[in-house]
């Protein structure tokens, strides 16, 4: 049998720490979450994988990270367990059950990420197979997890249930969403209708603004007037350096007016893609300046919605990037 080490790199992995054993011989990954666990088992309490062994299987494999590579594919719309997850972490805090509220915790804690790179990971889902954006198929509506947290004191989902629900214009922020139904008390149970109150929605309103300030502090500091790379002026002298007639100028000009016209969507933690006229040392050092900026301002989420409770530990990041201009840092404190 042929074997072929898959690039994890090249995969968007995330590895559970509590199954994922260094002497595992199989590697289950399920979406982007992997667990490397031990065959043997698997076979034990599982009738299907059981069978697997009595089917013939491809001469070639892929493996990863010394495990047998093995694709499950699991199709379940998350938002539908919405209502069964609150339930049950309600539950779990009443009565003091610690395993089941942590387990809720986890799985939110999926949709609603403190760190850039697990939301990055949760936008990229959303994309979907053919690259349409639809993230209310994979995560339930913010004002949800909003209402749950806000009751249960759960602060750690607020600051990017909120700035997912800024991106919203105001007035379908405003209008709310139908809540889940719960299965657990009555099939016949008509779900609520969810709102903000009104004081939750002057925060999301307030926060969305700031965002919006932050995107045109950014744009106008660094991409308006954003200058070719020295790199490129050392190894090309096809163009005046310093005029607009030079191509990775009118790039960067695009690039702004562009953003500029999309702010009111609010999509600052977006990526930035450069235009293709904008050369390779241009284009390396503005995907630079965007990382640190989408950086700067994931870590400023919880003061554009008055958050400071949960600001410690957010965003992953020991400090603020050194890209924020004094005009930038100051609209988080208004």
């Amino acid at each position: 049998m042929i074997t072929q080490e898959a690039d994890s790199d090249s995969l968007l992995v995330v590895r559970n720490p509590n199954f994922w054993f260094s002497d595992g011989n199989i590697v289950l990954l399920a979406s982007m979450f992997a667990f490397k666990i031990y065959q043997g088992l698997l076979q034990c309490h599982s009738e299907f994988f059981d069978g697997m062994s009595d089917i013939p299987q491809p001469s070639k494999q892929d493996t990863l990270e010394g495990g047998s590579l093995v694709e499950i594919y699991l199709s379940f719309l998350r938002p539908a367990h919405f209502a069964r997850l609150a339930s049950v972490l309600r539950l779990s805090i009443k009565y003091l059950v610690p395993h089941l509220r942590q387990q809720c915790l986890e799985r939110f804690t999926l949709d609603w990420p403190c760190t850039l790179e697990a939301w990055d990971a949760c936008e990229n889902e959303a994309l979907g197979p053919n690259a349409s954006y639809s993230p209310r198929q994979y995560t339930s509506h913010p004002t949800l997890i909003i209402d749950l947290a806000t009751e249960l004191s759960l602060d750690q989902f607020l600051p990017s249930a909120f700035y997912d629900l800024s991106r919203y214009g105001p007035s379908k922020i405003m209008y709310g969403t139908p809540g889940i139904k719960s299965t657990l008390v009555s099939p016949d149970e008509e779900p609520r209708y969810v709102c903000l109150s009104n004081q939750l929605l002057v925060r999301t309103l307030r926060g969305r603004e700031c965002a919006q300030r932050f995107l045109i502090d950014f744009l106008s500091t660094h991409v308006e007037y954003h200058q070719p790379s020295v790199k490129y002026l050392y190894c090309h002298l096809l163009h005046p350096p310093l005029t607009k007639s030079h191509p990775s100028v009118q790039g960067f000009q695009q690039i702004y007016f562009d953003t500029f016209r999309c702010i009111g969507g609010v999509a600052l933690v977006s990526r930035i893609e450069p235009r293709a006229l904008i050369y390779g040392p241009c284009k390396l050092d503005f995907l630079d300046v965007c990382a640190r900026g989408r950086e700067a301002a994931w870590r400023c989420i919880p003061n554009w919605f008055w958050l400071e409770e949960v600001i410690e530990g957010w965003g992953g990041l020991d400090s603020f990037p050194l890209l924020l201009s004094e005009s930038m840092q100051s609209h988080t404190n208004d």
